[in-house]
């Protein structure tokens, strides 16, 4: 970690610790450790160390949005429980277009069955009429004198 410089009032308390210049977004690259690399000591290494590990955890929660875990998951439930609602609402409109439908169907279906009815008994008598106007045809006539 590098410290900046000339910040605060001279003290350690009141400086700036910055993560390594070689941080690329947020994780450090192999560079990063040369005191622990090249004969550093133990106790300097492991604070390095320490330090980075407390950076990365203070990271990682500033990416999951702060830390407010509980209150995520209660802000998803509510959003899914309004999302199951509107799908409800959704099916239950589709359904009631469905049954308004399927009974102007029955309706039509059923104007139709009764013209048919109307249909096939017009034909039936139309077809009476022409097999009596055909047997009339047929009949010869006895007032015929020679």
């Amino acid at each position: 970690m590098e410290r900046a410089a000339g910040t605060g009032s001279g003290g350690d308390d009141d400086e700036l610790v910055l993560p390594p210049a070689s941080f690329q977004d947020g994780l450090p690259s192999s560079r990063s450790y040369p005191s622990c690399i090249g004969g550093g000591s133990a106790a300097a290494a492991s604070a390095s160390l320490e330090r980075e590990l407390l950076y990365r955890a203070e990271l990682h929660q500033q990416q999951l949005g702060g830390g407010g875990g509980v209150e995520r998951r209660k802000r998803r439930a509510m959003k899914n429980r309004e999302s199951a609602e509107r799908s409800r609402a959704r099916k239950q409109a589709y359904l009631q277009e469905l049954e308004q439908e399927v009974r102007l169907l029955r309706a039509e279906n059923a104007a139709l069955r009764h013209q048919c009815h109307q249909l096939k008994a017009a034909a039936a008598e139309a077809e009476a009429e022409a097999a009596a106007a055909a047997a009339a045809a047929k009949k010869p006539t006895s007032s015929a004198t020679f």
